[in-house]
């Protein structure tokens, strides 16, 4: 269970993030998806500990939202950088490991964004 009082997000806040996430998984609200982006990716480089501790909930929302996939994707691109989050990583393997299967599904199909999938699909096999 993700502590996170300790899971400062991007903006330096502890509460936003879990609170978006309830949001984005009962609907799929297009302001919620911005401030999650916005909190869990600073300056399209940088992670903070929520991003990574948020994984396990958007990779479970990936096999039925494109905006999940792209933002986990995105985090993955990142998490190779460094962020003191190691052990949040080791703790997701599994679903790292089924997110990875939903993205080689999802490639098979040669989908619109074919390259954003491709490269979350290289991130999450650390290449």
């Amino acid at each position: 269970m993700v502590n996170w009082a300790l899971m400062y997000d991007c903006r330096s806040g502890v509460d936003r993030v879990p609170e978006l996430l309830a949001l984005v998984e009962r609907e799929d609200d297009a302001e919620a998806w911005d401030e999650l982006g916005y909190r869990l990716i600073l300056e399209h480089d940088l992670l903070s500990l929520a991003s990574l501790a948020a994984l396990p909930r958007l990779m479970r929302l990936a096999a039925v939202s494109t905006k999940a996939r792209h933002l986990a994707g995105a985090i993955m691109e990142r998490a190779a950088s460094h962020h003191d989050g190691d052990e949040l990583l080791a703790g997701s393997a599994e679903v790292i490991a089924e997110f990875a299967a939903l993205l080689n599904r999802h490639l098979q199909s040669r989908p619109a964004d074919y390259l954003l999938s491709f490269r979350a699909l290289l991130a999450v096999q650390e290449q």
